[in-house]
């Protein structure tokens, strides 16, 4: 009786421990897809703010309405609102991570 009680206890600590163990792989690999899409996200942001960049600096060289400091300000103003929306992504990535985890 007592044996079985106690063959009972140990089966339920290994199935806890495996449970674990599997919640830990899980995280895991939550975690590295999470960093894939903050990275694949990050780069197509300043894929898009260089590409803005160069657009903005190009009409300012031939539009010639804006001098150098102001194309230089507004490349620097889409580059930072982007690099915010980056970090943005990146915490909604964090979140969805974390939500998966809980």
């Amino acid at each position: 009786m007592v044996e079985d009680t106690i063959r009972s206890i140990r089966e339920t600590e290994e199935q806890a421990d495996e449970i674990v163990r599997e919640a830990e792989q899980k995280s895991r690999e939550i975690l590295a897809e999470a960093e894939k899409r903050a990275e694949k996200a990050s780069e197509e942001i300043l894929s898009r703010a260089k590409s803005e960049a160069l657009m903005t600096a190009e009409q300012a060289k031939t539009g010639g309405e804006r001098s150098v400091e102001d194309a230089e300000a507004e490349t620097e103003k889409v580059v930072r609102v982007l690099k915010e929306s980056a970090l943005l992504r990146e915490k909604e990535a964090v979140d969805l991570v974390i939500s998966m985890l809980v």
